[in-house]
């Protein structure tokens, strides 16, 4: 049995890290029991935001302490780096008998006294450099120099991730593992309540769906720009509308989602840019599996959580034609994401088409219980690999 420890992905300010911690103990704790077992170690802050909920994911309860506190980021790094260890944070995962610990965007020492596993999502401070403050990109190359170059494994969701590490951080070869991330997701359940979510949120029969977070590198001007398209061809009558979700505010950006609506109004295509508000996540999955298809415009992603549920509901998606994409869902329809015009075309082709007849749930079931079980595979052999190396 391997005990992996593990902090808050996010120290309780990154919804989607949580999410993303979440599922994973989840798979560990369904697929590879007896195996692997995961503790969680939080301070006394993010245990009374988060309460129990993660321990029916985990060997015992979340292991409360305030040397969990600033463990990793900061000063504590900082004195991590100088010292070789974060000691502190050493003593608490050892008195636990932890036999790895996951690291991300934190800093234990490279001289840490257990094998160490650092996950990076991904590299957007490297393709999209013109969104990140100066000190912001420098803050985030370092610490992913000095991850890349110590005696820990760097995990990555994807080979596009792989091909921008080994590119950009070439001291990473050889460290590295690829562990592409399946939800935990119920197609028959979700599917079972598209009907009432839809309902719910006054939406026709036939509608898009763009759930991603109002962030500037996520593109929803693109679709501003398309609709606008599409209205001067006098066909915008005809299309099903754009339906809108997620959280609109992006620090790098505070104004992105006022001027977006400013300009569907000014464009007057509001009535197909529709945005629901940050809406719960069971109404959100089963909005996707309602829409006629699933959007997503991004200039960059890591490894998408919305085309990942999109696949678990068989729901057609139309992508931005980016690496990622193409690797992660290759079957859907692309355009490139800075061309409005052809992203109308796709649109107004999708909408004027019959409605796409999903595979049965007991197909959808089946697919996405191999994905779960090949996440699980990957993580188990990181871990197996990782451990025996240390010993």
């Amino acid at each position: 049995m391997i005990t992996v420890g593990f902090t808050l992905i996010g120290r309780g300010t990154w919804s989607g890290g949580e999410s993303y911690l979440r599922n994973m103990l989840g798979v560990i704790a369904s697929e590879l029991g007896g195996k692997v077992q995961a503790k969680l170690f939080l301070t006394p802050e993010q245990h009374a935001g988060v309460g129990a909920s993660f321990d029916h994911l985990l060997a015992a309860p979340a292991i409360v302490d305030k040397r969990v506190t600033g463990a990793g980021p900061g000063k504590r790094g900082l004195i991590a780096l100088a010292a070789g260890s974060d000691r502190a944070f050493a003593d608490l995962v050892a008195k636990h008998a932890v036999d790895l610990v996951f690291e991300v965007a934190q800093w234990f020492g490279n001289r840490f006294p257990l094998p160490v596993i650092s996950w990076i999502p991904d590299f957007q401070h490297r393709r999209l450099p013109h969104l990140f403050p100066r000190s912001a990109w420098w803050r985030r190359d370092l610490g992913f120099r000095l991850q890349t170059s110590g005696n820990r494994t760097i995990m990555l969701s994807s080979k596009d991730a792989l091909a921008d590490c080994e590119t950009f951080y070439p001291a990473s070869r050889g460290k590295t593992a690829v562990v592409r991330f399946a939800i935990d997701l119920d197609p028959g359940a979700v599917m079972a309540r598209t009907e009432a979510a839809r309902l719910a949120h006054d939406l026709p029969e036939r509608f898009f769906f763009l759930p991603n977070q109002f962030w500037i590198h996520k593109n929803h001007g693109l679709v501003v720009e398309a609709l606008r398209h599409i209205d001067r061809l006098g066909a915008l009558g005809s299309l099903p509308p754009i339906i809108l979700t997620g959280r609109t505010t992006d620090p790098r950006d505070p104004t992105l989602f006022k001027r977006l609506i400013g300009l569907a109004q000014t464009y007057r295509v509001e009535s197909h840019f529709r945005h629901l508000g940050l809406i719960p996540y069971d109404d959100v999955v089963a909005l996707i599996g309602a829409t006629d298809c699933l959007i997503n415009p991004s200039h960059f992603e890591g490894w998408s959580t919305t085309v990942e549920e999109a696949k678990s509901l068989g729901a057609p998606m139309l992508l931005s034609d980016i690496r990622l994409h193409r690797e992660q869902a290759p079957d859907a329809l692309f355009f490139p994401p800075d061309d409005a015009e052809a992203l109308a075309l796709r649109l107004l082709e999708i909408g004027q088409r019959p409605r796409f007849v999903r595979d049965s749930i007991a197909v959808l079931q089946g697919r996405q219980q191999i994905r779960r079980r090949d996440y699980a595979a990957a993580l188990l052999a990181l871990f197996e690999k990782t451990n025996t190396a240390a010993h």
